[in-house]
């Protein structure tokens, strides 16, 4: 008699290694107390100004590092941030004009042989290197006059500036990305800084 085949398959030494310590990461998430987030990220210091023939804005995230994410980024982990910027004109009667929409972002790599961090800032096409971490985080968190639109593109009324950040999902090794764990410690998003301001005929 022919035994019915069995749909339980049993699993290797490093499948059943991977597994555990996927399920550790796992479980060990969901016992992380919310304070592992730190104080929630913001955007703040917003400024507009005319640069060059362009509207040009300045702003800081505060809160956007914790100490996981510093050592991580020691241990050479890639990190990401995303900035997003939109730019509307007001109108009473009927839905808000998108005058400008832009995404752009500013990694950081640490090189464990030059003992140094690169910073690429995409929004300029920049590449930085520093020695200092507290250096390199004041790059991460900091955009400086970035040019939105043209000035002479902008006809006269009120116009409302959105700005927003928020941490690349991270990207880990033998395929457990986007692990709950690292996310709970690490992931940040601010809310939608908006600011309206009048440009006069």
């Amino acid at each position: 008699m022919t035994p019915w085949p069995s749909s339980r398959k049993e699993m290797d030494m490093p499948t059943k290694i991977l597994w555990g310590g996927f399920l550790f990461i796992l479980f060990a998430s969901a016992s992380l107390p919310s304070l592992a987030k730190g104080e929630e990220a913001l955007i703040e210091d917003l400024c507009i100004e005319r640069e060059k023939g362009a509207l040009a804005i300045s702003f800081s995230v505060r809160n956007c590092f914790n100490k996981k994410m510093e050592e991580a980024i020691r241990a050479g982990v890639p990190t990401t941030f995303n900035f997003f910027v939109k730019l509307y004109k007001k109108r009473s009667i009927i839905w808000d004009k998108k005058i400008a929409s832009h995404q752009f972002q500013h990694n950081i790599a640490y090189d464990n042989l030059k003992k140094d961090y690169h910073i690429w800032l995409t929004e300029k096409g920049k590449e930085i290197k520093v020695k200092d971490l507290e250096e390199a985080k004041g790059y991460m968190a900091r955009v400086e006059k970035f040019r939105v639109v043209m000035a002479k593109d902008l006809e006269a009324g009120e116009y409302e500036l959105s700005v927003k950040a928020e941490l690349d999902p991270v990207k880990l090794p033998l395929r457990l990305e986007c692990i709950l764990f690292f996310v709970s410690l690490w992931n940040f998003e601010t809310d939608w800084y908006r600011q309206t301001f009048r440009v006069e005929p």
